[in-house]
């Protein structure tokens, strides 16, 4: 024993921290027993889950252990997997995953008793289990004072090994619910965390005897573009790429794959990546199941293979709508070259932020995603269009035709737009529609705008401009005149009188174009809301029956007072006039404060559900009517109103009906339904 004074011990403790309850996913964990397959040089692992007995079963074919390998390696935690050496490489060539041997634990995140079965070629059976609980109470039972020790239990060895190999199986599992849905996601997830599978690597992985493949990661297909590093070519797994109209090549591109220390791209950079940034066709797309882990809106890291970072997209904090459709992959084995630090944290699914490499990685990531995202901008704006004329011939034809030719660029945006948006195909005429008219308009601004120099040079291109306006406003404004009929069809389906009221006191106040339709903004005073609310009071306080709803709005050339009267009142013409002319009065005497509102006439409405006594003849109704216009009054019913309503703008739909060309365009498109828009683009 030395005789030096002070000395270093390790508590048994230190294995709760290191990995019994470290890891947070079911992949995660698997793929840490794979990578110690590799590690052997298996060249064959198979993944077992039986959802009956509630195990996982993990056996690879590589050398295999024996005793000493056992504890002096396996069971010593963070033994030195690679050597001394600065280039390290397994007996049978490979570079191993593993460093710091503490990858076993994590199998206690999922299961509590772990038996482990090995056979070493030319050597004996070996056999145990390790048992969590027992980990714990030899925890507990640990004198403070001096290290303590676990000592696995031997078990019977009851399986079948050819000639080498270790078998792990995995049991009592803690919160994981095998069912076959989540056996085919975790194949997904192991298959999404290796990129040294198959054949030209010789290392196969099944799952439940199926081999897993590159395709089972079950994402290139959401590839709408995708930019490549290095000289793999992962596009030949992106069936639904974009393809370029002009070469009919798919939309796959190339990319610088050094940088340098600081992160910019260099072909004398002294880090080099491969992999691959792809842009999906949706947003949506990337929502690939309901937890995080299933989220692929994130750029992994890859090293030797294996995934050491799940995402560095989410920590360049862009604010760009693009950044909602990027996935990818980078493989950067620089960041774990065996004669430098490690750069993996203690959890070994995250890497350290402030290390030099990973912050050039970041660094050249972030430059690559801002390029992409201009490249993939001029993309949509191309593929925009050509989706856009490919499925309506009738936006094609006004495209061409564009004056001048230069306009052409900036409508190609609005496209790109409607594309980006996603819009499903049974509105995306509509919306192409929209955008016609959208850009119709913004052709005029650009008009106005051209205005102070327009001379006898330009003067014809600035009178082409022109010649729309009558054009757009009167398309814009059919628009909106159908959307109107369309409320007011839905306002005569109301039936019922209580309904009937309550829809309108939450609208027609805000929407005074239902009483005139020249009454398009009205603007609301507070002031004179409370003028009115105190003259109000007084009524209600002589008369508690009374209930009244009433507002104040201001409209172009008028001021305009509106009282919903409840259904179940019946009143007289004399009542109705006598509490208006209140609130007449109390209007008229604040707007006496200011000169320039006193002139504007004061309209006022009394909408109820049943007509005055006595207006059920025609004659007395008249009377009474023309006594009310006295004072500028008018008494609708609710039905009424309704109806004026939908007969003046059914007037006005039938009155342009001699339709311009710009309208016709709009209609045109609207209505184009094609066989080709029941296929993905």
């Amino acid at each position: 024993m030395s005789n030096s004074r002070y000395r270093m011990s390790i508590s048994l403790n230190v294995l709760n921290h290191l990995g019994l309850n470290l890891y947070s996913n079911t992949p995660a964990v698997l793929a840490e027993v794979i990578a110690n397959a590799w590690d052997a040089d298996a060249t064959e692992v198979k993944v077992d889950f039986n959802i009956a007995q509630k195990t996982i079963t993990v056996t690879d074919n590589g050398h295999g252990m024996d005793v000493d390998d056992i504890n002096d390696k396996y069971l010593h935690v963070g033994y030195q997997k690679r050597g001394d050496t600065s280039d390290y490489h397994t007996p049978g060539g490979r570079k191993p995953m593993g460093r710091k041997g503490i990858g076993k634990l994590s199998l206690f995140s999922i299961a509590k008793k772990i038996f482990v079965y090995s056979l070493k070629k030319g050597g004996e059976n070996e056999s145990f289990l390790m048992d969590s609980d027992e980990i714990k109470k030899a925890i507990q039972n640990e004198d403070p004072s001096s290290p303590g020790e676990y000592e696995p239990e031997q078990v019977k060895f009851d399986v079948d090994i050819e000639k080498q190999g270790t078998i792990i199986k995995i049991t009592e599992l803690k919160k994981l619910r095998l069912t076959q849905a989540s056996i085919n996601g975790l194949r997904k997830r192991i298959a999404r965390r290796f990129g040294i599978i198959g054949e030209q690597w010789d290392f196969r992985i099944f799952v439940n005897g199926e081999e897993v493949n590159f395709s089972d990661r079950d994402y290139f297909h959401k590839a709408r573009f995708i930019f490549q590093y290095g000289a793999y070519d992962y596009a030949q797994y992106c069936q639904n790429l974009d393809t370029d109209n002009d070469t009919g090549d798919k939309m796959s591109f190339e990319r610088p794959c050094r940088f340098d220390s600081k992160g910019n791209a260099t072909e004398e950079g002294v880090h080099k990546i491969s992999g691959w940034i792809a842009i999906a066709r949706h947003s949506n797309d990337l929502d690939d199941g309901q937890g995080q882990e299933d989220n692929l809106n994130k750029i992994t890291i890859v090293v030797r293979g294996k995934v050491a970072q799940e995402d560095i997209l989410n920590e360049l904090r862009m604010g760009s709508m693009i950044s909602k459709f990027i996935y990818g992959e980078i493989y950067a084995d620089f960041l774990d070259e065996d004669r430098k630090e490690d750069i993996a944290t203690s959890s070994r699914q995250r890497l350290v932020e402030d290390d030099p490499r990973y912050i050039a990685t970041k660094k050249f990531i972030d430059n690559e995603i801002k390029h992409i995202r201009t490249e993939t901008d001029k993309l949509k704006e191309k593929k925009g269009l050509e989706q856009a004329i490919t499925y309506n011939p009738y936006i094609k034809e006004w495209y061409d035709e564009l004056r001048p030719p230069h306009l052409q660029e900036p409508a190609k945006k609005i496209f790109a737009a409607i594309d980006q948006a996603g819009v499903d195909e049974a509105h995306k005429q509509n919306f192409y529609a929209d955008g016609v008219l959208l850009f119709e308009s913004l052709k005029m601004n650009y008009a106005l705008e051209k205005l102070e120099t327009i001379d006898a040079s330009n003067l014809d291109e600035f009178l082409s401009y022109l010649s729309d306006v009558d054009a757009i406003e009167a398309a814009r404004y059919h628009e909106i005149v159908q959307e109107r009929l369309s409320i007011i069809r839905k306002l005569r389906e109301q039936v019922d009188k209580n309904v009937i009221e309550a829809l309108l006191r939450d609208y027609i106040f805000d929407h005074l174009w239902l009483l005139d339709p020249a009454w398009e903004r009205a603007t609301e005073y507070k002031h004179m809301e409370q003028t009115l609310q105190r003259v109000v009071d007084g009524v209600t306080q002589k008369n508690k029956f009374v209930r009244t709803d009433i507002r104040y709005r201001r409209v172009s050339g008028a001021h305009v007072i509106i009282e919903l009267k409840r259904p179940e009142r019946l009143l007289e013409k004399t009542e109705i006039e006598s509490q208006i002319r209140k609130y007449i009065a109390a209007v008229g005497n604040e707007l006496k404060k200011d000169p320039n509102e006193s002139h504007l006439l004061i309209e006022s409405f009394c909408i109820v559900d049943r007509l005055p006594q006595g207006w059920e003849d025609r004659e007395t109704r008249r009377t009474d009517e023309d006594s009310l216009k006295l004072y500028r009054i008018r008494v609708l019913t609710y039905t009424e109103l309704i109806n004026n309503a939908n007969s003046a703008y059914s007037k006005f739909i039938q009155a342009s009906e001699s339709v311009t060309e710009l309208r016709t365009l709009l209609d045109n498109i609207r209505s184009y339904k094609a066989e080709s828009n029941d296929r993905e683009p």
